[in-house]
């Protein structure tokens, strides 16, 4: 182990001596950036050196340099959240000579051509990834006033809750709270709970937020572990160039219940609250931005009261010579009661008395390092180390020990652009997953995989896309598993305003220490374990296509089959009053997805008007093959329709979400289902550096439970202050 470690020092010193030995006699490229219509300086705005790993971001006064760049003839791409992206080409850069450039951002009212990362590990525009993406933007986010990462991302195309495991294109169901098919990444780190697979909704205030990235279908090719049906990306605001404070309160108030007899406590005391406040600078080349939050909530039901707390800091250095180092911290501590199911259909949001201790304390630790270091303009190395840290306080259902549960990471990984015409990725991860506790025993589990990906520009308007990655999967004293994960894609633009895309790929998940060891009885159900699990694979195979109409309409179509083998999935017996998981040896989920955007904005009467609308809808047939019958706890259809329409510093915003009727559940089967029909409004108003908002989230006071003796939340009033100094 010493030897391991020697040679690991030894070898980031050489890299480091080979990045000053490669720095030789070069110019830099400088520029301004600046709003078209106003002439003010816009910070914070990307800029990528197409056709190379570097890469800067504008100061307080719209400024970016780029150093150390060898002479030739550059591309130059500037991004920025609610501006259209700019491409300035021939940018000529001399031997020690600056090349002097300048940027005028347009102000958009869509992103239509985000720049994401998911789709290959480098940015890239959305509409030239050869997979199905979504994106859900800050601006979105502030809009919308969420209280956590879940309500921020329940109304994106393609994705549906089932109480706190998400579903994209209905991947995941519902598994009691165990084993996510779904990967959470944090600034592309893996941030889910090494005994249960679970995710924490409110690790981070929504505040913090840049952007969220949705890949749909297997992404275990890039992202390795868990990327079964898909991986979700939240990206982090980086510390501003000038100090800035920021702060949000958010509170909520609970409706009657639709039926008198349903009322269970005083409605006047049911409510919540979430006050957060956040401040970011950047001091010379250090960077921070420390953030502090409270969520607290008395429930619409009997335990669903909780106290949530989170501070979170993100602070990185930036070296002269364009190396970067980056550490991040999420500590939260939840208070919280468990509703497992409702005491009769009579009394909904009551339990019964036998289950009124179901209380958890848990604490949780996210921490994260990379460092980035470009060798030279063509070749850069990311290296990054993470460790996730969950402790429950006490066991519920029954007592119970609980020792933390750990996860931790590190990863490799290499940017290499050999020619124009490839740009080639490629690495090593490595997770250690520990969990114990009397339910479960004490149990360990690590992966390790090495990938490598390669986009091929074969024409100038197309491009492929190929990766392969291999995991070895140990749970240490018992099974190991070989994993392969390839990926095939193609994105090919006939027209400027037209994107065909087309991709096949793999994904698996291992079975969690939860679902394969867990013993516990809830309600009159004895949970069993079952060690025999295997890890879950999958192929997705997708063709789309992107079309721009205009610069102010698109629509996305999307055509995807989702093939599954050994599905792990929650089997009950009725007679013996037991769950298992078990493997569905083969499933199928195809379908249909297409989305449209539109927004225009124009003066009239000395104000700027801004009228706009987004549609959505997914139509998925699912199967389990075994038996011919739809999978548990998946809608066939999901729709979303939002209509907006901003006056000035006014905006109003009409949402309606539509998920069909479940038709296949495992406990109470013969129990009557409804669709999910829920609208909201929202109104909100700008001054000075203020926002103020207010809304009604399920106005027409809908009764909907995606689960068994579950009901969703009654009609809510909210409000919310948001400022920004």
């Amino acid at each position: 182990m010493r030897r391991i470690n020697y040679l690991w020092i030894k070898s980031l010193i050489l890299g480091f001596l080979i990045f000053q030995s490669s720095i030789v006699s070069a110019g830099e490229i400088r520029g301004r950036i600046v709003d078209i219509e106003t002439g003010s300086p816009l910070p914070g705005v990307n800029v990528q050196l197409m056709g190379t790993v570097r890469g800067s971001s504008t100061d307080g006064d719209g400024v970016f340099v780029i150093p150390n760049i060898p002479p030739g003839n550059y591309s130059l791409r500037a991004s920025m959240i609610s501006y259209k992206t700019q491409v300035q080409d021939s940018v000529i850069v001399r031997l020690e000579q600056d090349a002097e450039v300048e940027f005028k951002l347009k102000e958009t009212p869509i992103e239509f051509d985000p720049i994401v990362v998911l789709g290959g590990r480098n940015k890239q525009r959305m509409d030239r990834v050869p997979v199905s993406l979504s994106v859900v933007t800050s601006s979105e986010i502030r809009t919308r006033n969420p209280t956590n990462i879940m309500e921020a991302l329940e109304s994106a195309p393609g994705i549906h809750f089932i109480g706190e495991q998400i579903n994209i294109r209905g991947s995941t169901g519902y598994t009691f709270g165990a084993g996510n098919k779904v990967l959470l990444l944090l600034d592309g780190v893996p941030v889910y709970t090494s005994d249960t697979g679970q995710f924490n909704w409110d690790m981070l205030p929504p505040l913090d937020i840049e952007q969220i990235e949705v890949l749909k279908g297997a992404g275990s090719t890039l992202w390795g572990a868990s990327a079964l049906g898909g991986v979700v990306n939240v990206i982090t605001k980086n510390p501003s160039p000038d100090g800035k404070l920021l702060f949000a309160f958010t509170a909520g108030k609970y409706d009657k219940p639709y039926y008198d007899i349903w009322e269970w406590t005083n409605n006047g005391r049911l409510h919540y609250q979430r006050q957060d406040i956040s401040y970011s600078r950047r001091i010379g080349r250090l960077g921070m931005r420390i953030s502090a939050g409270r969520y607290s909530s008395t429930g619409y039901t009997q335990l669903g009261d909780f106290f949530k707390q989170n501070l979170t800091g993100k602070f990185d250095y930036l070296f002269p010579n364009s190396m970067k180092w980056t550490v991040y911290g999420a500590f939260s501590n939840i208070d919280r009661g468990f509703f497992v199911q409702w005491k009769g259909q009579n009394d909904p949001y009551e339990v019964d008395e036998s289950n009124l201790s179901n209380y958890a304390d848990t604490k949780q630790l996210n921490l994260y390092t990379k460092l980035g270091i470009p060798l030279s303009p063509k070749f850069g190395i990311n290296i990054r180390a993470s460790m996730v840290r969950s402790l429950m306080g006490t066991g519920f259902g029954e007592s119970a020990s609980f020792n933390p549960a750990i996860g931790q990471g590190a990863e490799i990984q290499a940017d290499w652009i050999p020619s124009p015409l490839h740009s080639i990725t490629g690495g090593i991860n490595y997770q250690h997953d520990t969990g114990s506790t009397d339910l479960t025993g004490d149990h360990k589990g690590y992966f390790i995989g090495p990938y490598l990906q390669d986009e091929w520009t074969i024409l100038h308007n197309l491009r492929m896309t190929t990766g392969f990655r291999y995991d070895r999967y140990q749970l240490v004293g018992g099974l190991k598993e070989d994993l392969f994960s390839p990926r095939v894609g193609l994105n090919w633009q006939p027209y400027k305003r037209t994107s065909i895309r087309a991709s096949a790929g793999s994904g698996f998940r291992a079975a969690t220490i939860v679902e394969r060891f867990l013993e516990l009885t809830v309600m009159n159900f004895k949970i069993k374990k079952n060690e025999d699990l295997r890890a879950e694979r999958s192929w997705a195979f997708d063709l789309g296509f992107r079309q721009y109409f205009t610069e102010e309409w698109n629509i996305d179509v999307s055509l995807f089959d989702n093939e599954y083998w050994d599905l792990i999935e929650a089997h009950l017996d009725l007679i013996r009053g037991q769950i298992q998981f078990r493997n569905v040896s083969r499933s199928r989920i195809q379908g249909i997805e297409a989305t449209s955007k539109w927004a225009t904005s124009f003066h009239w009467l000395k104000k700027k008007w801004t009228p706009g609308i987004e549609i959505s809808f997914t139509g998925m047939n699912h199967r389990n093959i075994n038996w011919d019958e739809p999978l548990a706890y998946r809608p066939k259809y999901l729709g979303n329709i939002k209509a907006y329409f901003t006056v000035a510093d006014f905006r109003t915003e009409v949402q309606y979400r539509y998920a069909s009727k479940i038709e296949e559940v495992k406990i109470y089967p013969i129990n009557d289902r409804v669709p999910m029909k829920f609208l909201d409004i929202r109104l909100s108003y700008d001054f000075w550096k203020l926002k103020l908002l207010t809304g009604v989230n399920n106005l027409l006071q809908y009764n909907y439970a995606p689960m068994e003796s579950n009901l969703m939340p009654m009609r809510t009033f909210t409000f919310g202050l948001q400022g920004e100094f």
